[in-house]
């Protein structure tokens, strides 16, 4: 599905007084409105959490930043709220909270390699939980990392897993939801050994080869990943979208041009 596309009318060398006023209060609407926007992330100290985290500070999209992490951040901003939390608290701990759009790039350390259990307990169950709690805090739009060829009936854990929460955040009915399925995620990691660096040399280098329904399957870079969360959560669209490949590489072109 595609997103909107927003056109710009533009006035004549005529155009009178009055009208020169009618632009200048719509500028000052839309710009309250994007003051009052807060966005609320979770995986803030992930390899993608982390990148979209310095994104939003960079920017001005948001007036505030909440970030629910287990452990406190290396970072210092005067938009930044770090709240401290375990995961299985977050209804309780958020009490009071209120936000406008919500990111979520929680995931089981080891990705596809993790046991079937911390799939199914971190990118199945958490994963819910926190569109929960950010739905109560009066989240309009969920932006979520999933992964490529994720499908509940799929023989992979990994995937089925990730197929499996796509089909219960539908079920939250959030007016906007932006499912993003990227291939594998490039950057370096705590503890990367050589495997790990030789792996983040070679996939690049394979991603024309993938074409067709091997697409989705292309390496993206993580910072370009927290791009693209960033630009499904600039586009002003409703309803649900799923993201992968080009859709992906196009979404992240939006989500680096400053704002």
């Amino acid at each position: 599905m595609q997103g909107d596309r927003l056109t710009r009318g533009g006035g004549s060398a005529d155009d009178s007084a009055p009208s020169i006023e009618m632009v200048e209060v719509g500028f000052v609407a839309a710009e309250s409105q994007v003051r009052q926007r807060v966005a609320l992330v979770a995986g803030g100290t992930g390899l993608t959490g982390a990148a979209l985290l310095r994104l939003l500070l960079r920017n001005n999209d948001y007036a505030r930043v909440h970030a629910l992490t287990r452990r406190p951040l290396p970072l210092d901003h005067a938009r930044l709220a770090n709240r401290i939390l375990r995961f299985e608290e977050l209804g309780s701990r958020l009490m009071g909270l209120r936000c406008t759009d919500a990111y979520c790039c929680i995931g089981a350390a080891g990705g596809p390699r993790a046991p079937v259990a911390e799939l199914r307990q971190v990118d199945r169950d958490l994963v819910l939980a926190f569109a929960r709690a950010a739905q109560a805090a009066g989240a309009t739009r969920l932006v979520v990392v999933s992964a490529a060829h994720a499908d509940s009936r799929s023989s992979r854990p990994f995937l089925a897993c990730k197929g499996e929460m796509e089909v219960a955040l539908r079920e939250l009915r959030f007016p906007s939801l932006e499912i993003l399925q990227p291939g594998p995620v490039l950057g370096l990691r705590r503890g990367a050994g050589l495997a790990d660096l030789v792996r983040l040399a070679l996939l690049p280098l394979l991603n024309p080869l993938l074409r067709g329904n091997m697409e989705p399957s292309r390496a993206i870079a993580a910072a370009d990943l927290a791009a693209a969360m960033l630009g499904a959560g600039r586009s002003p669209r409703q309803g649900v979208y799923t993201h992968a490949a080009r859709n992906l590489r196009d979404l992240a072109v939006a989500g680096h041009r400053p704002g």
